[in-house]
């Protein structure tokens, strides 16, 4: 049941709840109803865009949403964001408190995702102490691994040999960069949209992170370690067996603060025009 209520006192009949639902599952008899409810694919939007909070659904009420009025950023305070947005090597080794931690993933978890299917799989580690015991373990194993060459993955032998190098002779940790916390997002094979969905929820993470001053770096290294060298570690971590890894993000109080913003120039454009 998607629990779709309106409250007849504050309805004013002014359909955009209608106009706005995408499948236009929604019609106006004598207040709004909903006609379908199996076909309802819990996008909200008929709470957001009531101009008079008439309408609840999900259990839901307009009470319990943020109004926007007055709330949303400049665009030049977003373009700041954009442009001021760093990846973080260096990291403070002391964590996070949980509860930024979990308002980062809560607001995070509102990325759209195809469909509104949200199935993207968030594995976290959150325990200093159990990234470092994680990260000793996958510096040993790749040290071990490569004594064998990883002949059958010969494409990353030269990555692994300068990462193990790095960290036995200079202790440079280019797989965690020392970083307290970790995620992993995965999504099952039969979502719809899942590699764009993983993608999008952590480049909203990272942005969140950004604006609450907490550093991220996208980590194609413990990808690859966990899909094609040390595959038992999906398991181990608890990702389900069908699903598609997407990637790995580092993290954690930055030990470096940026002044101002990169450059890049103009956006590349291809500009296109069609007809006779």
């Amino acid at each position: 049941m998607k629990n779709f209520k309106v409250d007849e006192d504050l309805c004013v009949l002014c359909g955009l709840c209608a106009q706005d639902c995408f499948f236009g599952l929604i019609e106006l008899d004598e207040y709004p109803r909903i006609t379908d409810e199996q076909k309802c694919f819990e996008c909200q939007h008929c709470l957001a865009v009531c101009p008079v909070g008439a309408i609840s659904i999900l259990g839901i009420s307009p009470e319990d949403s943020m109004p926007l009025k007055g709330k949303m950023p400049e665009e030049d305070q977003v373009a700041a964001l954009i442009k001021g947005r760093r990846s973080i090597r260096a990291y403070e080794p002391e964590p996070l408190e949980p509860e930024r931690i979990q308002k980062l993933l809560d607001v995070s978890w509102h990325a759209p995702t195809g469909v509104n299917s949200r199935c993207v799989h968030i594995t976290m580690m959150d325990d200093p102490d159990s990234v470092k015991k994680f990260s000793d373990e996958i510096y040993s194993r790749l040290e071990a691994a490569l004594e064998n060459n990883l002949s059958e993955i010969p494409y990353v032998v030269n990555l692994f040999k300068m990462v193990c190098q790095q960290k036995k002779e200079n202790g440079v940790d280019i797989l965690f960069r020392d970083a307290p916390h970790f995620i992993v997002v995965s999504a099952p094979e039969s979502a719809p949209s899942r590699v764009a969905d993983m993608t999008i929820f952590l480049s909203y993470f990272e942005l969140m992170a950004s604006s609450m001053k907490i550093g991220t770096l996208w980590n194609g290294i413990l990808k690859r370690v966990i899909e094609s060298v040390l595959p038992d570690l999906k398991e181990r971590l608890g990702i389900p067996a069908d699903h598609e890894l997407g990637y790995a993000m580092l993290f954690g109080k930055p030990a470096v603060k940026y002044q101002r913003t990169v450059e890049r120039g103009e956006a590349r454009v291809r500009r296109v025009e069609w007809g006779n």
